[in-house]
């Protein structure tokens, strides 16, 4: 069942960008970040974008955020890391974040539920964009004892 949500959403997130045209916009450009910054995905190209869906009431995410911390600081110029939380206020999400000592940023609840508009329904779920823009991999859940393994080792191939 987890192997079919995962390729459903691969799929639907390889054709996303095919599927917005110019009436519509594509959820991922215009992040409002919890340090008030906006940035696009395509600002990224040349550089392996990890989109890491989370919340606060999510304990596997919460779990996932030292990986991620440790990820930034190992591929401080290969990697960016962006998190996306369409629950949780932006202070909540900022007041974690710096608690955490976070070396990224993450977008927090607006009127732009971007986990709703991609249909992501499983948290953590993690979006691994490569340089040129394509989606190398989607990872949902996190498992303490293997996840970090196996992110490692997909950010370890990409910035080859």
């Amino acid at each position: 069942m987890k192997k079919l949500f995962q390729i459903t959403l691969l799929f639907s997130l390889v054709f996303i960008n095919r599927s917005f045209s110019q009436e519509t916009v594509n959820p991922l450009n215009e992040l409002i970040l919890n340090n008030n910054s906006t940035v696009n995905l395509s600002d990224y190209k040349g550089k392996i974008v990890l989109l890491d869906f989370w919340y606060r009431g999510c304990l596997p995410c919460l779990q996932a955020t030292p990986e991620l911390i440790e990820l930034q600081e190992k591929y401080p110029e290969d990697l960016i890391i962006i998190g996306v939380n369409d629950i949780d206020i932006q202070k909540d999400v900022t007041d974690y974040l710096n608690y955490k000592k976070a070396n990224y940023f993450s977008t927090y609840k607006t009127e732009k539920n971007i986990s709703k508009q991609l249909n992501i329904t499983s948290f953590p779920t993690f979006i691994i964009v490569n340089q040129k823009g394509e989606i190398a991999n989607v990872k949902t859940g996190f498992d303490k004892r293997k996840s970090p393994r196996e992110l490692k080792k997909i950010i370890k191939y990409l910035s080859k």
